[in-house]
């Protein structure tokens, strides 16, 4: 769209913290290629990825924890979405990253029967993709919108900055 006056593009969006999604979909990507390094039975790459995938996850929610977190109290209780659940499936997530870190550290060097170990490894990150797939579809329906509601356009565009800014 163009402003008829100085005839130069004109953003017209208002930020939205549905623009975190964003961060959602390069982690579920950064995870896939461990996932895809474990496939190639290169436990030094999948480690070096699901550390990347862990650096970037915990900033992530270290942002929502101490940052959004606060801000989606003002809503009061929502139902279907208490603050509780949400820090509660970021534990789960930490728990479940910690377990990865540690099957692979046992895993230098390879056991003889690494095949089937990865594919045990493989049946409980399904279990932590759905959990993540499932939070993620709470922050997208619920935690997200809500903050959007509760905050005037010039915080959201601080809070977007400033997330921005930390590149996680």
């Amino acid at each position: 769209m163009k402003n008829a006056s100085s005839h130069h593009p004109v953003s017209t969006a208002a930020p939205s913290f549905l623009s975190l999604l964003d961060v959602h979909a390069r982690l579920n990507e950064i995870f896939l290629l461990h996932q895809e390094a474990l496939l190639m039975q290169d436990i030094h790459l999948a480690r070096e990825r699901l550390l990347q995938f862990e650096r970037e996850l915990l900033a992530h929610m270290m942002f929502e924890e101490e940052r959004l977190f606060p801000i989606y109290e003002r809503a009061g209780r929502i139902p279907g979405g208490p603050l509780e659940l949400f820090a509660g499936e970021h534990r789960k997530m930490r728990l479940f990253l910690d377990r990865f870190k540690q099957r692979l550290d046992g895993w230098i060097p390879p056991p003889p029967d690494l095949k089937r170990q990865i594919i045990a490894l493989f049946d409980e990150q399904a279990m932590f993709k759905h959990l993540v797939e499932h939070h993620d579809l709470r922050e997208q329906n619920i935690l997200y919108p809500t903050l959007d509601r509760v905050t005037d356009e010039r915080e959201r565009q601080q809070l977007l900055h400033l997330k921005g800014r930390s590149r996680s």
